[in-house]
C-alpha cells in the first residue's frame, strides 16, 4: 500500500540570518517529501517559502495557549495586588520580563535600558532563573535607588498573577532564538501590551508598535530603551494603554 502522507509542523524563522547552501538543498528535499506542511505565523511562512514549499501544501495552524488558565479573574487580581505589596511596589508601573535568564533572550539589555531612563514611577520585575542572574542581580545593587525586583522561576499554574501584576510585558530576544514567543500570547491574554524585538517570532502576527504593544530594532543601539520610554510614557498618560 502506498505510505502515509507526511505532513511537517514547525516554527523556525530566518530572521536576522540566511541559511546556508547546504541548508537550502537538505530543507527544499525535506520539505518536498511533504504532502502538507503547517506554519504558525508570518515569519514562519516566509521561512517555509523560502525552502520552496508551495502555497498550495503550506496551512496555518497557530500557536495558542489555554485562554481560561490566563485570563483575569478576581482571585488572580487579589493575588497579583498582594504580590505587588509583598514587592514594595507601592504605585509604579510595572515592567515584566519573564522566562529563561539566557543571553540570546537578552535580560541583560533591558536592565540596562531600565536604568538608563532611571524612571522613578516605574519598577522592573525579573522573574525566571539561569546563568545571567548573578550579573543582573549585581547590576541591581548598584542601583538600589531603582525599583528593581527578582521572583524565582514559576510553573504555569502562577504566571498569570505574575502577568496580571505587570503594566508591561517584555521579550527583547534576539537571533533565532526566540522562534515564536508564546509569553507574549499568554501576556496579552491577561490584556498586558507587550514590547518586543523585531527579532522574535511571534512579532508580526502580534505586536504591532502603537496598537498592541511596542517593537525595537534589535541590531540598534539604544532602541530598546527608546521603544521602553515610549512605551511607560504611554503608560504614564493612561495606565491601560493598549490594553486588549
Amino acid at each position: 500500500r502506498p505510505p502515509a502522507p507526511l505532513v511537517f509542523r514547525g516554527d523556525s524563522h530566518l530572521l536576522g540570518h540566511q541559511p546556508s547552501l547546504l541548508k537550502r538543498i537538505v530543507l527544499r528535499r525535506l520539505f518536498a517529501r511533504c504532502a502538507a506542511v503547517t506554519y504558525v505565523g508570518a515569519a514562519n511562512r516566509d521561512y517555509f517559502r523560502t525552502f520552496g514549499v508551495p502555497e498550495e501544501r503550506l496551512h496555518f495552524a497557530p500557536h495558542c495557549v489555554d485562554a481560561a488558565h490566563f485570563t483575569r479573574t478576581p482571585a488572580i487580581e487579589a493575588a497579583a495586588a498582594r504580590l505587588r505589596t509583598e514587592l514594595e511596589l507601592g504605585s509604579r508601573r510595572v515592567v515584566l520580563f519573564a522566562g529563561k535568564l539566557l543571553p540570546a533572550k537578552q535580560p541583560g539589555a533591558l536592565l540596562d535600558a531600565f536604568v538608563k531612563l532611571a524612571p522613578h514611577d516605574a519598577a522592573l520585575v525579573i522573574a525566571g532563573d539561569g546563568p545571567e542572574l548573578p550579573a543582573l542581580q549585581a547590576v541591581a545593587a548598584r542601583h538600589p535607588e531603582l525599583a528593581i525586583r527578582f521572583l524565582p522561576f514559576a510553573n504555569q499554574s502562577e504566571m498569570p498573577v505574575r502577568y496580571a501584576l505587570a503594566d508591561l510585558f517584555v521579550l527583547p530576544s534576539r537571533g533565532i532564538y526566540e522562534t515564536w514567543g508564546l509569553a507574549v500570547n499568554e501576556a496579552m491574554h491577561l490584556g498586558v501590551p507587550c514590547l518586543v524585538s523585531d527579532r522574535v517570532g511571534c512579532q508580526r502576527d502580534l505586536v504591532t508598535e502603537g496598537e498592541t504593544g511596542w517593537v525595537f530594532p534589535a541590531t540598534e543601539p539604544d532602541a530598546l530603551s527608546g521603544a521602553l520610554g515610549r512605551a511607560l510614557e504611554a503608560l504614564r498618560g493612561d495606565p491601560t494603554a493598549l490594553r486588549q
